[in-house]
């Protein structure tokens, strides 16, 4: 079962609405401010929260999935870290309109390992317990690049995380999702530390997925100065290559729904 915070649009202008997935070891908070930029441009958001399902990437899919399919209208999913190979996942399952994997993470990469070299990820790994949020050098691959002050807001915020999914991140446990049957974008920092440019391009190539490399941004692009051009670029890929169609929904919606009230 899955939490959800929702943040409806303050202008509704599409026939779609955004499902927002977390990082590892980040709460659906993460998402917040994001969530307001775009509801302020039209856009309902959902803040997904799957750390209460049972299982790794796969059920987190399915549980996402499952909540899009009691929806009325199709969704773009929107991953950031492996939120992005959650959302990729579910969009096999359910009607959705695209897929965003905002800094994602490559599965069983060295950097996606470097994430749990410490004894007490490896025990918890081992054990099937939570695994604590990276720390040290680890924490550095995530939260790199940021102010001390934003490194600390989003370092308080980590929790620890179930181990299957951890499992299947770091250790590439079960593989890529399926590619795509919907336009994907893959937007990485040319900073990022746990996503190198070949591993960029290997996961673009793997989704089919259009790429866009966010200049002067680590892993963790929801924070920091440039978070607004970030999330900025992510809403205008979005009604780029999906607007006309959700505008065209969204007049059919309108017109059904003026069509029921006079009737």
């Amino acid at each position: 079962m899955i939490g959800v915070e929702t943040l409806p649009a303050e202008s509704g202008r599409y026939a779609a609405e955004l499902l927002l997935v977390p990082a590892l070891w980040a709460a659906p908070s993460a998402w917040r401010g994001s969530a307001s930029y775009l509801a302020h441009r039209g856009w309902g958001c959902h803040l997904l929260d799957v750390r209460a399902v049972a299982g790794g990437v796969a059920a987190r899919a399915e549980a996402v999935a499952e909540y899009a399919r009691g929806l009325e209208r199709p969704v773009v999913l929107v991953g950031h870290d492996a939120g992005g190979l959650v959302a990729a996942a579910a969009a096999a399952r359910t009607t959705a309109a695209g897929v965003v994997l905002l800094a994602p993470v490559r599965p069983g990469s060295a950097a996606a390992r470097a994430l749990v070299r410490g004894p007490r990820a490896v025990a918890a790994l081992v054990l099937g317990a939570a695994v604590p949020p990276p720390r040290g050098p680890a924490l550095d691959l995530v939260l790199g690049g940021l102010a001390e002050s934003a490194r600390a807001a989003v370092g308080r915020a980590l929790a620890a995380e179930p181990a299957a999914a951890v499992r299947d991140v770091a250790w590439g446990r079960g593989g890529l999702p399926a590619r795509p049957a919907v336009p994907t974008l893959v937007a990485a920092g040319d900073r990022d530390a746990l996503l190198p440019e070949a591993d960029a391009a290997a996961l673009a190539a793997a989704f089919g997925a259009e790429r866009i490399v966010l200049e002067g941004v680590g892993h963790w692009p929801l924070a920091g100065p440039r978070w607004q051009d970030v999330v900025g670029l992510v809403h205008r890929w979005i009604v780029q290559r999906l607007g006309e169609s959700l505008l065209e929904l969204y007049g059919e919606a309108m017109a059904d729904r003026d069509a029921e009230e006079d009737g």
